[in-house]
């Protein structure tokens, strides 16, 4: 089941949506979903979870641009994809900014907003960003694909995420996050570490280069990992 959430103040605007929506549905069968709708941005920001599949945004709400709600879901979700609904063409090319999917003209008109919402059906299927991570602070929470994870380390009781140039900090244990993570190919080279294997550039025999980072591979873990790290290239080491 797919989850659209919708941002729209207009509630003339907010039944056409919701009726080419019902319409789509009763077309193709196969697409079930539910939907959240809001009047307001900082409604959206509060109440938004990090779950959603499909995001249709109203460029213009009364306490907000609908760009600049885009821009702070963005910074918490990766992964949503983004549809503004409006009449203002120029807003369009700034949606690039935000990694928006489409934009859709008001008024609304079935065929082009089935076109579309079928195309964005599509790159959902193909996108997958298989299995998700969601890391929270004290100020707000974000969902990552874990496909951009390079490596986890436990760091006390804390566990931290690299991901490039950043690494994210939570509390927590690996094996919290260890099922999770096997299902995205990943595995333990040490008790301290879990490692993507889709990073991995040099297995030696003391350690692992993951990312162009030295990791240590430990005696009771070297043939575990050797037997992942084989399964995953599909062959033997």
């Amino acid at each position: 089941m797919y989850k659209i959430t919708i941002l729209e103040d207009e509630q003339s605007q907010l039944d056409k949506l919701l009726g080419v929506l019902s319409r789509y549905s009763e077309e193709n069968p196969s697409f079930e979903y539910s939907v959240d709708t809001y009047d307001r941005g900082i409604n959206l920001l509060t109440s938004y979870k990090q779950d959603a599949d499909i995001l249709f945004l109203d460029i213009k709400v009364p306490d907000m641009l609908g760009m600049d709600v885009a821009k702070k879901i963005r910074l918490r979700d990766e992964n949503v994809m983004i549809i503004f609904v409006t009449n203002l063409t120029q807003y369009a090319v700034e949606g690039y900014s935000v990694n928006a999917f489409d934009y859709i003209l008001k008024p609304l008109q079935y065929a082009s907003f089935s076109a579309k919402l079928s195309r964005a059906l599509k790159t959902l299927s193909y996108r997958n960003p298989g299995v998700l991570i969601e890391l929270k602070n004290k100020e707000s929470g974000r969902r990552v694909s874990a496909d951009n994870i390079t490596y986890v380390e436990s760091s006390g009781h804390d566990i931290l995420f690299h991901m490039g140039q950043e690494t994210v900090r939570q509390w927590g244990t690996l094996g919290k996050y260890e099922l999770l993570l096997e299902k995205a190919k990943f595995a333990r080279c040490n008790a301290s570490f879990l490692v993507n294997l889709k990073y991995v550039e040099v297995i030696r025999k003391d350690d692992v280069i993951v990312a162009g980072e030295s990791i240590p591979i430990s005696r009771g873990k070297r043939k575990e990992f050797l037997s992942a790290y084989a399964q995953y290239k599909g062959g033997t080491l």
